[in-house]
């Protein structure tokens, strides 16, 4: 077991750190689906310098460690987590360069600050994200995906931390940009899954255009149509993580159509559920665990593989208490 208290001596020894450290943090609150346990330490740095300085010291101190953002498509476990959270929240900057109609945004920030920046400052092409839950970094991390667009389509480049290591066997952290290509990216799929796997996104450069009045005003009444289509679907009624399950072109039809079709739909398990009116939704009634939301997804997993040899893959992370080294 670590010592807790030697992370924060130790990067307050590197330097300048800005941001929070908290301790024995409770992390059901911070996750859309409202379930898990604690967190011996959450460090919440709030520039990307503190950021890399957190990454110098627990690669230093030879401690694993795991990053979180918003928490939208994560299930923590309900014994609560052993290793050191980095949360990107506190990098929640927003800027525009009105040069080249380029919006740069931390990897903290919501997608509702960012649909309302965009309409105080009459910037349109990111309308399809609104509503949608978590954060900039993880939506990037994810490739999202929503109302025909994903993440990939308005991307420009994305800012990263990166570990190297001297010859000494000294390890430093830096920033690093990733430009825009194509053929990393595919549907719920970034290369910061694959080959960039190990490297957190600090933030993020969207391509927006710029709107006159009347087109402004339109963009407005598509945004919050994306937010009145989400509330319909009940996307906000209960705790939840949105689509559980990817969908899979080769299966023919999208994921919560073959769950309702192989009579899941409203399916119960403990304190949670399959919400009665969409199958590829699980949610929260109250009173679930982790533990029920993980055994939910693999009861519908086993019975729709059963009945129509499909094997539907999980969209949401099921975290585990413990990191192997």
């Amino acid at each position: 077991m670590y010592n807790v208290r030697k992370i924060e001596e130790n990067i307050n020894m590197r330097g300048d750190f800005q941001g929070t450290f908290l301790y024995d943090q409770e992390l059901a609150p911070r996750t859309t689906f409202k379930v898990g346990g604690k967190a011996q330490v959450l460090v919440e740095p709030a520039t990307m310098e503190s950021f890399l300085l957190v990454l110098e010291s627990l690669k230093s101190l030879e401690l694993p460690h795991l990053v979180l953002g918003g928490c939208s498509n994560v299930v923590v476990p309900d014994e609560g987590i052993d290793y050191p959270i980095l949360s990107t929240l506190g990098l929640d900057t927003i800027s525009f360069s009105s040069d080249k109609n380029l919006l740069h945004c931390g990897a903290g920030c919501s997608w509702k600050q960012v649909i309302d920046f965009c309409l105080e400052h009459r910037l349109g092409g990111l309308e399809s994200f609104s509503g949608l839950p978590g954060s900039l970094g993880g939506a990037t991390f994810m490739n999202a995906r929503c109302y025909d667009a994903s993440v990939s389509d308005v991307l420009e480049q994305v800012e990263y931390g990166q570990l190297t290591q001297d010859e000494s066997g000294q390890w430093s952290a830096s920033l690093q940009t990733y430009k825009m290509k194509p053929t990393d990216w595919d549907y719920k799929v970034s290369p910061f899954q694959r080959q960039l796997a190990d490297c957190p996104v600090l933030a993020v450069t969207l391509k927006v255009r710029s709107l006159d009045e009347a087109e402004a005003q339109e963009m407005e009444k598509k945004a919050q149509s994306f937010v009145a289509d989400r509330e319909q679907k009940g996307h906000f009624s209960y705790p939840s993580a949105g689509s559980v399950f990817k969908n899979n072109r080769d299966f023919g039809k999208p994921s919560g159509k073959i769950i309702d079709e192989a009579g899941l739909r409203g399916l119960e398990l403990g304190g949670a559920q399959v919400a009665p009116w969409h199958g590829n939704f699980i949610i929260n009634r109250g009173q679930a665990s982790a533990s029920d939301i993980q055994q939910l997804v693999q009861r519908v997993q086993e019975e729709v593989r059963e009945k129509t040899g499909f094997f539907l893959e999980p969209e949401i992370i099921f975290l585990s208490r413990s990191i192997k080294t």
